[in-house]
């Protein structure tokens, strides 16, 4: 009869066994840092109240509709540090200032706004706060906010940008 001399390996000593510990801590601490990644910076898309969304969408659509109504629209010039707006057809009652809201579609830390005050040639001008690239959405209202006028842009544009109100049908 033969007797078995080979010795066995401990557990311990088995690479495989170790592998696959570490894969599951590893899973482990993924889901612990996405956790606290999520924890710490909250999706801001989300909304609360889809009611009251809804009503302020339909009272945007309004403004959208009395700038059509008045026929507003702009002419708009951005350098790396000015934003020149004018308007193209209609005209403010008051010739008060415009505010220029900038949207970015995905990062709203990057949104901004200018209140752009008119100068004696009849142009609206600002400084930015920083040189703007990328796409945008930009806002143009007076400040009694009655009337509005958006328009998706992509910067650097290499002239002047046309800026219409657009209802998109409703």
């Amino acid at each position: 009869m033969a007797v078995n001399t080979q010795q066995k390996t401990p557990w311990y000593r088995v690479g495989w066994v170790w592998y696959i510990i570490f894969m599951k801590f590893a899973v482990i601490t993924a889901c612990i840092i996405t956790a606290i990644l999520i924890y710490r910076n909250p999706v801001s898309m989300v909304v609360d109240d889809y009611y009251r969304e809804g009503r302020s969408i339909n009272l945007q659509l309004q403004r959208v509709a009395e700038a059509e109504a008045r026929d507003i629209s702009f002419y708009m010039d951005i350098s790396d540090d000015q934003v020149t707006v004018r308007f193209r057809s209609g005209e403010a009652e008051d010739n008060a200032a415009l505010r220029v809201t900038f949207y970015h579609p995905t990062m709203h830390d990057f949104d901004f706004e200018l209140l752009m005050p008119r100068s004696g040639d009849g142009n609206y001008r600002q400084a930015l706060p920083e040189p703007i690239a990328g796409h945008w959405r930009v806002d143009i209202e007076p400040i009694n906010q009655i009337w509005r006028v958006s328009q998706n842009i992509h910067l650097p544009s290499p002239g002047t940008i046309e800026i219409l109100p657009v209802n998109y049908g409703i």
